[in-house]
């Protein structure tokens, strides 16, 4: 496996705020409200359009592209995504999802040329309470189709958090089983946030204290101490919610590049404050 390490940025559809239609909802659900975004990790798809409930209200969404929220009644609604300009005749993915009161994900993962294409719908973890400001919390979805499990460890970076990390039970400083907490041989404390996480899946939401990691994808092992598939230096902020998709080919196929450019195993973020 390649290792790689780069900074990636959080893709944003900007268009202000959208509006999902009202559907066959009865009175009382839309008097309820959702939120939804939608979420481009498929590797050898181009750009997608999305529909809901028969309206356009996407365009062009492309690779490793997060939507802005949608907002709209709870209760059904039927989703479908196409190639960008093709139709709603086109679609790709046609599927009814139930949408409750808080705020959502709609994901499409696997491969368009082999028809595991497929949406995954997260709901998007928040936090509350008064340590809300020294917390963020993070999730994770498995979206590359040619990966295996995987687990996610995270190295602080933040001197003063490390040195907590070695005097206070863990329980004390993050709320996670000892059993995930570990340190380098430079004093760093490392943390497993994923454990053995497989494709077109999503992890539950951690709480993690907000500060400075160095975010690791590994092949899943029963140490959590596979080799690197990636390592990513990243910022996490009081108060928000992270959703790391893991996307792209580990070994991108020849056609695939040539067609669409890079698509190389790589994360991109979502994030919800």
């Amino acid at each position: 496996m390649r290792d790689t390490s780069r900074r990636t940025a959080l893709k944003l559809l900007g268009g202000g705020a959208l509006a999902l239609g009202a559907g066959t909802q009865t009175a009382a659900a839309q008097q309820q409200t959702t939120r939804v975004r939608a979420v481009h990790a498929v590797p050898d798809a181009p750009p997608v359009d999305v529909y809901v409930d028969g309206n356009l209200v996407l365009e062009g969404l492309e690779f490793q592209q997060v939507s802005s929220y949608i907002s709209g009644p709870t209760g059904n609604h039927q989703v479908a995504v196409t190639p960008t300009g093709a139709g709603r005749d086109q679609a790709v993915i046609d599927r009814q999802v139930t949408l409750q009161q808080g705020s959502y994900s709609f994901a499409a993962v696997g491969e368009l040329t082999d028809g595991s294409i497929q949406p995954l719908v997260t709901r998007t973890p928040v936090l509350s309470g008064p340590p809300r400001q020294r917390l963020a919390v993070v999730q994770a979805v498995h979206a590359s189709p040619d990966a295996p499990p995987v687990d996610v460890t995270a190295v602080v970076e933040s001197e003063q958090l490390n040195r907590q990390l070695q005097t206070l039970p863990p329980q004390l400083v993050m709320g996670i089983p000892e059993s995930q907490l570990r340190f380098t041989d430079e004093g760093q404390a490392e943390l497993t946030l994923i454990d053995g996480l497989g494709f077109g899946t999503a992890s539950d939401p951690l709480p993690v204290p907000a500060t400075e990691y160095t975010l690791q994808i590994r092949a899943a092992t029963p140490n959590n101490d596979g080799d690197v598939v990636a390592s990513v230096p990243v910022t996490l902020d009081g108060g928000v919610s992270y959703t790391a998709y893991a996307s792209g080919y580990l070994e991108p196929p020849q056609g695939v590049v040539a067609e669409l450019g890079n698509r190389d195993f790589e994360l991109f973020f979502a994030t919800t404050e």
